[in-house]
């Protein structure tokens, strides 16, 4: 009887030994699937963001649309109540800010020396670093005050820096490693949309600018005609166009060669270019004319522009020691019922330069009752 009931403890004892044990076993099973869970959906969740990131920074061929995507990114994901977008420049020592989020306007740190801190140590790091901003370092933020940390995701293609990210924190937290390699993902689809987008705009700036010259094309004109109408439409100012050429430039052709006329254009553009305001927009229409588009600016004052052009050409010594003058014709006013005429016109003022000696400046009177240019109806010879 003692005998049976020793049995039957020491296998009930063994029993839950034995389901002590399983339990255990199944609680730390349980622990590393959930582990596994959640690794997989953290792998999953990143997956998701840098296909996000990668379906939105490719689908534009807009620089500054790819580099708002990677910004905004980058800073929802580490929380910062401000970031920054930083650029670099080809033969340039330091990046320069090219975008921001919930920063102050004219905030410190628009320019980053790349041999000076934050960026020195950041750039040399193995993984994206959290440094601490000291003095002028610190860009003031939207909301008052000066982040006293910053994250620095650098941005690179291969060996090539094309610029960095900067992440404004208020403390200096643990970022895991599984973030701070989200983050380098990120970096890297920005390079490489980054790229595609600047060899677009390398090809679009090619299409619209003359290979001899270098000045913006006849189709670049165009465009910005059309802007510069509609904004002056809608601001109700002046708009102007000079029309301008060398005069008897056939007979350079014909004496010197192709090869002088070509560098004759050039210097031509070079004086033009030296003469405009920044506002204005200079560009060879075709041939040897040249078309300048001159913003709210009345007729004395693009007459005043024609005269300075035309002085800075008939001073100048050109190639092949030639001393030469320009015809300059000059169409302006605020009428905006008459913007669309103002080529038609300066060609006739241009012409009317010729007709009368050359070497001058000629202005289309604009008479608003009639809507015509009045005394400019010469034929071309």
């Amino acid at each position: 009887m003692v005998y049976a009931l020793v049995v039957s403890f020491v296998v009930l004892a063994t029993a839950a030994a034995v389901l002590v044990w399983t339990a255990g076993r199944l609680r730390r099973k349980t622990v590393e699937l959930r582990l596994a869970v959640e690794q997989t959906a953290a792998a999953r969740d990143q997956a998701q963001v840098l296909l996000s990131v990668a379906e939105a920074v490719n689908s534009s061929l807009s620089l500054e649309d790819v580099i708002d995507v990677a910004l905004s990114r980058c800073v929802h994901l580490v929380r910062a109540p401000a970031g920054a977008f930083y650029m670099a420049r080809p033969g340039r020592v330091e990046l320069t800010r090219e975008a921001s989020i919930g920063l102050a306007a004219r905030a410190h740190g628009a320019v980053r020396p790349l041999t000076a801190e934050p960026m020195l140590t950041a750039l040399n790091a193995p993984v994206p670093a959290v440094l601490e901003l000291e003095g002028e370092a610190a860009p003031g933020l939207d909301g008052g005050g000066h982040p006293a940390f910053v994250l620095i995701v650098p941005i690179r293609r291969g060996t090539q820096l094309m610029g960095a990210m900067e992440l404004y924190l208020h403390n200096q937290p643990l970022f895991p490693s599984s973030l701070t390699e989200l983050l380098k993902g990120i970096a890297a689809q920005a390079a490489t949309a980054i790229r595609h987008a600047q060899i677009y705009r390398e090809q679009e700036e090619s299409s619209l600018t003359d290979e001899l010259t270098r000045l913006p094309n006849r189709r670049y004109l165009g465009q910005r005609f059309l802007q510069e109408r509609q904004r002056a439409r809608r601001t109700q100012k002046y708009l102007g166009i000079l029309m301008l050429d060398i005069d008897h430039f056939k007979a350079i052709n014909d004496s010197h060669g192709h090869l002088i006329g070509d560098a004759v254009l050039s210097h031509l553009a070079s004086i033009i270019r030296g003469s405009v305001r920044d506002s204005d927009v200079a560009a060879r229409y075709g041939g040897e004319e040249f078309a300048v588009i001159v913003q709210e600016t009345d007729l004395d004052g693009a007459m005043r522009l024609g005269g300075r052009i035309r002085t800075a050409v008939e001073q100048a010594v050109f190639p092949s020691d030639l001393r030469l003058t320009a015809s300059i014709g000059v169409a302006c006013t605020d009428d905006a019922e008459r913007f669309g005429n103002l080529f038609e016109l300066a060609d006739s003022a241009l012409y009317k330069a010729k007709r009368s000696g050359r070497n001058q400046v000629q202005a289309a009177m604009i008479d608003r009752a009639k809507k015509q240019p009045t005394g400019l109806r010469p034929t071309k010879s």
